[in-house]
């Protein structure tokens, strides 16, 4: 049975300059909980990651591969679905084989997390600004519809999906490297991420805080704006007593992608926050209890496993 202890520094934890720490370093056994508690984590959260995955291939069906993917809005959220996609079928699953080698006795070279603990970071965080993609395209289309017909150039939201990219490399690549923080290898074998001082605070600004701000920003303008014109249509219904059906559809149907995306913005808070509390407020917790804090990957999968589902609430002609 694996050793792990829990009397130990967090240095110790993840070894000097990264290097893993042996079964034969251990003080104190696994416990019988705790071994139940890991092989729990590892069924669970390699099962949201193929449900994830069965999901977002679903999802492509909604937004790719109809006729209405022809629009620019159903470009960009197949873009965000490809994302969720590949996190589900590499970067979580990854981890979780990394924990089983390291429960099996297989050395992990301690370098590999500067790869893969890259691709997973930069994954979580070009959803996030893919995100930001589709909240700005719609709050053009209801806030400034007359400068609508530039925003739906493919070659502007291609360069907004570009700089996305390129800014959430620029930011982790760093990382990486030691500056600003540290991609370790911890004691059960996952990768971590540990970002410090004022580039770490950056790097976790560029990649959560600022574009969880826009697209909360943006959904919350669009809902006001929407039930704002819905108000004073209902105003005119009532004087004239006309029927604006078309219109008010329209509006319902923005209404609903204005809902999705504000509830995307809030169910991507939830399963980062519990990771950042323990990262920066109870970082011994490493420590204490290094089985435990597995489960906050599985907080971070359900982010892009369950967020398919949505996208079977959004009306068909909305563009």
């Amino acid at each position: 049975m694996m050793n792990w202890t829990s009397n130990f520094s967090l240095t110790d934890m993840i070894g000097r300059d990264g290097a893993s720490v042996n079964r034969s370093t251990s003080s104190s056994p696994l416990s019988y909980g705790k071994y139940v508690e890991l092989m729990l984590w590892i069924g669970l959260t390699a099962s949201i990651s193929f449900l994830g995955l069965l999901l977002n291939l679903a999802g492509l069906t909604v937004t790719f591969w109809k006729r209405t993917a022809e629009s620019i809005f159903n470009l960009l959220m197949s873009h965000y679905v490809a994302i969720s996609l590949v996190n589900c079928l590499v970067n979580f699953p990854v981890h979780v084989f990394m924990v089983l080698a390291k429960w099996y006795g297989h050395s992990i070279p301690p370098d590999a997390c500067r790869t893969i603990q890259f691709f997973f970071a930069f994954g979580c965080a070009v959803s996030n600004w893919a995100d930001v993609c589709l909240s700005v395209n719609r709050f053009v289309a209801i806030v400034f519809p007359l400068h609508y017909r530039w925003w739906t150039q493919r070659s502007v939201n291609l360069a907004m999906v570009a700089f996305g990219w390129l800014l959430c490399a620029a930011a982790i690549l760093p990382l990486s490297f030691g500056l600003g923080g540290s991609m370790p290898l911890l004691r059960t074998g996952q990768c971590g991420f540990l970002p410090v001082g004022k580039w770490g605070m950056l790097v976790t600004s560029i990649t959560a805080y600022i574009p969880y701000g826009i697209i909360a920003g943006t959904s919350l303008t669009i809902w006001m704006k929407i039930i704002t014109v819905q108000r004073a249509r209902n105003q005119v219904q009532a004087v004239d007593g006309s029927h604006a059906i078309k219109p008010m559809g329209i509006s319902r149907r923005r209404l609903v992608v204005a809902r999705m995306l504000l509830m995307t913005t809030v169910w991507s808070a939830l399963c980062n926050i519990p990771w950042g509390v323990i990262q920066f407020s109870f970082p011994g917790l490493y420590v204490t209890d290094p089985i435990s804090v597995l489960w906050l990957r599985t907080v971070q999968v359900l982010q892009f496993g369950a967020f398919p589902v949505q996208l079977f609430v959004i009306p068909e002609n909305d563009s």
